[in-house]
């Protein structure tokens, strides 16, 4: 049975029935609509949004293709994410002004194994998270680099200096930075790799991952809290078939990042895609 918690009483004007809120959701075209539902509720009732952005993380965990969870501090974690139909996503998430654990060293010199061994000690990763980093034999299905972008509303014409350096990623072959601004954008970017980072205030703010024209991914970010992403294509040998040199590359896929939020909430976003690089250095913007 579909868990339902009504939005604003479930009740609008007089005489007008509002639709509950769908918690448990079956597509990620479901969720994104209960992820903007669960916006507008916070203008009329903050703790109830929260709350049912609280309730409804298992079902994103399962519709996002969550591999594993590590609790690295109190509610600061690093997520693992298979991407279909390769691939693999890394994601961190912390309250603001907490800082990284996953700097661009990490992501850059760790396989997703690897990394999850270091996170926890030396444990043994899943066999799905094995999986979805493992390596294809053939270099078929890559694209052609291509790219653009919508800007969202900005809120101030006015920027802090300093997060242009603190905030936004510094490099990239197709790089793009938001500060202080609401509604909705986008970037999408044929590439080997992609990386988002988004910084919510005031009220919940969303975004989603499209790997080869299909969503994979749909979060919310609540108001003082901050999420980061790392996406790979997934990878081949450029060796013949059958022979084992140990050498790779990422396909070129299409990476799409959509931010949003209500038209009066607050966010910055920052959003980075690589691919004139080689397997080894695409790990980190």
């Amino acid at each position: 049975m579909a868990a339902v918690l009504c939005a604003a009483g479930c009740s609008g004007a007089p005489g007008e029935e509002q639709a509950p809120l769908d918690l448990n959701p079956s597509s990620q075209e479901e969720a994104r609509l209960t992820l903007q539902r669960i916006r507008e509720l916070h203008d009329e009732d903050p703790v109830a949004a929260l709350d049912a952005a609280r309730r409804l993380g298992p079902r994103l965990d399962a519709l996002n293709h969550l591999i594993a969870r590590v609790e690295v501090a109190p509610e600061h974690f690093v997520d693992f994410y298979e991407l279909k139909p390769d691939g693999i996503l890394v994601s961190e998430s912390g309250r603001l002004g907490e800082g990284s654990v996953l700097g661009d060293r990490e992501l850059a010199a760790h396989s997703s194994a690897e990394l999850y061994r270091q996170l926890t000690g030396g444990a043994v990763p899943p066999a799905a998270l094995l999986r979805a980093q493992g390596h294809r034999e053939v270099s078929s299905g890559s694209r052609a680099p291509a790219w653009a972008a919508v800007e969202p509303e900005a809120r101030s014409s006015a920027a802090e200096a300093s997060l242009l350096n603190s905030f936004c990623y510094p490099s990239g072959d197709f790089v793009k930075c938001w500060l202080n601004v609401a509604g909705n954008g986008w970037a999408s970017a044929n590439s080997k790799s992609s990386f988002a980072k988004v910084e919510a205030w005031g009220t919940v703010a969303g975004i989603w991952f499209s790997y080869e024209l299909s969503v994979n991914g749909s979060w919310n970010i609540n108001p003082g809290y901050w999420r980061s992403f790392s996406a790979y294509s997934g990878s081949y040998a450029t060796c013949p078939p059958l022979v084992a040199c140990g050498n790779f590359e990422y396909y070129i896929r299409n990476h799409r990042w959509d931010t949003f939020n209500n038209a009066g909430g607050g966010y910055h976003a920052t959003l980075a895609f690589r691919w004139n690089c080689s397997y080894g250095l695409c790990g980190s913007p």
